[in-house]
């Protein structure tokens, strides 16, 4: 690893670190700014695919597939802002998925670095597994509360920015001592 992915790896984890705070510290709130921030991102993407394709219209055969995306991501952003509720109510299924898919990826980190010798490997597969059995949790019961979820979700996603911390230096230090 060399040092501009160190320091790539570096912004990662305090980025992880201090939106899991906010996170874990205003829950309700959090959820409704993604929710709006889904909503106002979809419908632009959404508005921008529309007028591309009546600016464009006729002109290739990719236009005419960007007019049912355009409407597809505006009906989208629309039921983000209409109805709030309803999209807070699937989130905890999103947010274990998401968990599930880092938590892979943690697992996969904690046996590269088994394999490069590194004796404490098991704490951030025990780490890995963790995270992956809340995120399976969450797909298993996304009924839970929202907020109790982000809670967690921000917890789950500070401490992974610390792992990430802790990681980036071990295998800098495991490369820079070879």
């Amino acid at each position: 690893m060399n040092k501009k992915e160190l320091v790539s790896q570096l912004i990662t984890a305090v980025a992880y670190i201090a939106v899991g705070i906010v996170v874990t510290l205003n829950p309700e709130a959090s959820s409704n700014l993604l929710c709006r921030g889904i909503g106002i991102g979809a419908l632009a993407y959404g508005a921008f695919c529309i007028l591309f394709y009546f600016i464009r219209r006729g002109d290739d055969d990719i236009s005419r597939f960007t007019l049912p995306v355009g409407i597809a991501f505006a009906a989208v952003g629309a039921f983000c802002l209409i109805a709030p509720r309803v999209v807070l109510s699937i989130l905890p299924l999103m947010f274990g998925i998401v968990l599930l898919i880092d938590g892979a990826g943690k697992l996969g980190r904690a046996l590269e670095l088994r394999r490069m010798g590194f004796a404490r490997w098991s704490l951030i597969a025990m780490v890995a597994g963790l995270i992956m059995f809340f995120g399976l949790c969450f797909v298993m019961q996304p009924g839970m509360a929202v907020d109790m979820v982000a809670r967690l979700f921000g917890a789950l996603l500070a401490a992974d920015g610390a792992i990430e911390l802790y990681f980036a230096f071990r295998v800098y230090k495991l490369n820079r001592n070879r």
